[in-house]
């Protein structure tokens, strides 16, 4: 008769079953480890794009509004003396008319562009807004008069406006006189 070999090959084979399971689950393992990784990399530099692109769009903006600006401020000295100019009593009426056309066309078009002009007079003393150039009785911090107009290109000031502000004290008035047609007092 021939002998069965009891030597339980089947458990050997188990063992070694579970020795590649095991090392196929730790190499599992450390591949789902090495994914995790690339992935945390993979978001982190998706993360830094989006950040730079947002940041050169910023500067980029931030580039165009500062040249325009530049280019405003080299303007206004012109609008300015446009102003004096049109202050005046011109002896020529279509002379007169043709440059407050020019002007008028001038602002309109920087105002289509962001420019706006700084309302002073009446208003609180900003120093973010306002220059002042003299002080004199009046409401203390007070504008009293525009000097020189200011302007503001969207929410950035390009250049103050100029000021008479109030200092405090009370305004002086002076008494009444009669005045006779000759200028002599009666």
């Amino acid at each position: 008769m021939h002998q069965q070999d009891n030597s339980n090959p089947q458990p050997q084979s188990s063992t070694q079953d579970d020795k590649a399971f095991a090392a196929l689950q730790t190499e599992l393992e450390q591949t789902q480890a090495k994914l995790d990784e690339m992935m945390n990399i993979s978001k982190h530099a998706l993360a830094d794009l989006q950040n730079y692109k947002k940041r050169t769009e910023e500067e980029k903006a931030a580039f165009i509004s500062f040249a325009g600006a530049e280019i405003v401020s080299a303007i206004l000295p012109s609008l300015s003396n446009f102003e004096r100019a049109l202050a005046h009593d011109p002896k020529d009426a279509e002379w007169a008319k043709g440059v407050e056309q020019i002007y008028r066309q001038l602002t309109n078009e920087l105002e289509k562009r962001g420019l706006t002009a700084i309302t002073a007079k009446g208003q609180k003393f900003d120093p973010r807004l306002h220059e002042a150039l003299m002080t004199a009785p009046g409401e203390k911090d007070l504008v009293l008069d525009e000097l020189e107009k200011g302007w503001m290109l969207g929410d950035r000031v390009i250049k103050p406006t100029r000021v008479m502000v109030g200092n405090g004290e009370p305004m002086q008035t002076k008494p009444a006189t009669n005045v006779d047609a000759s200028g002599q007092a009666k």
